[in-house]
């Protein structure tokens, strides 16, 4: 998954280049015509001169400002833009590479790698083109009218001045690439101590992580305050030598080592700022662009992660799942063996309880079947063909899963349960009471429009997977699956549950995963695993 910032905003980047190269071409000729009405003072008012200098004046602050438009737009919509297509690239992984991301290593890889492609493309390429490569040139030809032979001694100052600020740089990069990696070792911390709380409280570890956090905040304050001073010296030694060099233009005019009118003199001093400035600002950005090179290269790893062809390619699927046939499967991940040779057929209007010891290959089997993960050898049949040969966004149509982890998302009670459907709010507050989640649909604040928080955090165990149970009202699809669903509810809540949801499960095809053998009365067969095989089917 390619991300081509240039073609995707390649309008915006052009106007906002365009107004940028025009308003550096009227500065520079601002300079050139002021010189001209200079060397016209006490003679004859030369109206046209007049008029093109009033002119820039009028037009650089017109354009400048309808420069901020474009500008504005281009810096929040590439940093928006870049993480939409995170959004985008999560929805196409596949399922394995997935597993191996850490959500708060992704968070900061986006945040950071957002921000750090906007960086390049707009404050370092963007302004290059449209500002300190047309402002060199443009200062550069006009000085060349008022005289040719000073450009020699313009490129050699351009050499000192690269020279000497590319040195000084080099230790400020040094400092930043520092810095940053103890930013990151910071956010790290700071991220792991917030959403571990439970874990390091009770084992004593926060005392640890915020002396950890402060050290760590110490040194990086000593850095960025290093490098803070070493970029204002740059910028003192930078002025430094530009004066040096406006005091020897000047001495050099005045002993007549070269030839040039009063408003020649004043617009050569005016335009060595504005040659040699490009070449400064060029050096700092140009640190902060190798910085952000290494954050948008971590993003673009992001992208370009293996994604599920199956979730657009293949046939569609309209038909009605009447069976799913497993057949002589093996599935390994990571170069472990989970899954061996198994066989067996699952028929719709039977409710299926598997079973088996931890790391048997239950949900492995399961999440085989879903698309998720692929098989290494053997074959998913979806009514006796090929699951590789659908397209698993019309498979999934078919499908309700629920896991263990109860999926539970930031928004409203009413999203939770029924996503963008339009169901009427009395429905839904029947089947909250169905699900034995009255009282607590009752002491809710905001009713069905009461916010819950990010993965259900104000709500207990018992109370998500109920919430989630609520969602198996609304769906039509034919496959159920509920792996642990039930884990956090107490036995009596449980029976209540199952005998609610009985008539939901009515001529579907439904694979329960459970620990509980009481559970297993509700299912029609079981089937068991065993060291990684299906090793025993019974009613």
């Amino acid at each position: 998954m390619a991300i081509d910032l240039w073609r995707h905003f390649k309008k915006g980047l052009t106007v906002y280049v365009g107004i940028g190269i025009a308003v550096s071409f009227l500065s520079a000729a601002n300079v050139f015509y002021f010189q001209k009405l200079l060397d016209s003072f006490g003679k004859t008012l030369d109206w046209p001169v007049v008029f093109i200098y009033g002119l820039t004046l009028v037009l650089v602050p017109i354009l400048s400002y309808l420069e901020q438009k474009p500008k504005t737009t281009l810096h929040n919509s590439m940093y928006f833009y870049l993480k939409e297509q995170a959004l985008v690239k999560i929805s196409k992984i596949a399922y394995s590479e997935y597993l191996q991301i850490g959500s708060g290593a992704l968070l900061q890889k986006t945040e950071a790698g957002a921000a750090a492609g906007r960086n390049i493309h707009l404050n370092f390429y963007g302004r290059l083109f449209k500002e300190l490569l047309p402002e060199t040139l443009f200062n550069l030809a006009f000085i060349a009218m008022i005289d040719k032979r000073l450009i020699p001694a313009i490129l050699v100052g351009y050499l000192v001045v690269f020279i000497v600020t590319n040195l000084l740089l080099k230790v400020l990069r040094s400092l930043k690439e520092r810095a940053l990696v103890s930013e990151e070792a910071m956010n790290s911390t700071f991220i792991r101590g917030l959403t571990e709380m439970v874990t390091f409280r009770i084992n004593k570890r926060f005392e640890k992580e915020i002396a950890q956090y402060k050290n760590m905040s110490a040194d990086t304050t000593e850095r960025l305050t290093k490098m803070t001073m070493i970029h204002e010296f740059f910028f003192g030694f930078f002025a430094v030598l530009v004066a040096l060099i406006k005091v020897a233009i000047v001495v050099l005019a005045f002993t007549n080592q070269i030839t040039v009118s009063l408003g020649g003199l004043a617009a050569l001093i005016i335009y060595v700022d504005r040659i040699y400035t490009p070449v400064a600002i060029f050096n700092v950005i140009f640190v902060q662009y190798n910085l952000d090179k290494v954050a948008f290269a971590r993003l673009n790893e992001f992208f370009y992660l293996p994604e599920d062809k199956a979730l657009t390619q293949g046939d569609a699927l309209s038909e009605t799942i009447n069976c799913i046939t497993v057949k002589d499967l093996s599935v390994t991940l990571q170069e472990k063996q989970i899954l061996t040779n198994s066989t067996l057929e699952l028929k719709r209007g039977a409710i299926y309880g598997l079973v088996g010891e931890s790391g048997a290959g239950k949900s492995t089997l399961v999440k085989t079947i879903l698309g998720l993960y692929q098989p290494t050898t053997g074959a998913i049949l979806i009514n006796h063909k090929n699951l590789a040969a659908y397209n698993l966004n019309d498979f999934y149509e078919h499908i309700f899963y629920l896991s263990q982890d109860a999926p539970i998302f930031q928004g409203t009670l009413k999203e939770n349960i029924i996503f963008d459907k339009e169901i009427a709010d009395e429905e839904i507050i029947a089947v909250l009471e169905k699900c034995q989640l009255g009282a607590f649909y009752q002491a809710l604040k905001g009713g069905l429009s009461a916010e819950i928080g990010e993965k259900g955090a104000n709500l207990s165990g018992g109370e998500k997977q109920r919430i989630a149970f609520a969602r198996l009202f609304f769906t039509n699809a034919e496959v159920i699956v509920l792996d642990e669903a039930t884990s956090a509810l107490d036995e009596t809540t449980e029976e209540k549950l199952f005998a609610a949801i009985k008539d939901q499960l009515n001529n579907k095809l439904v694979i329960m995963i459970t620990h509980r053998p009481k559970n297993l009365i509700y299912t029609d067969e079981i089937i068991e695993l065993k060291k990684t095989q299906v090793v025993a089917a019974s009613s």
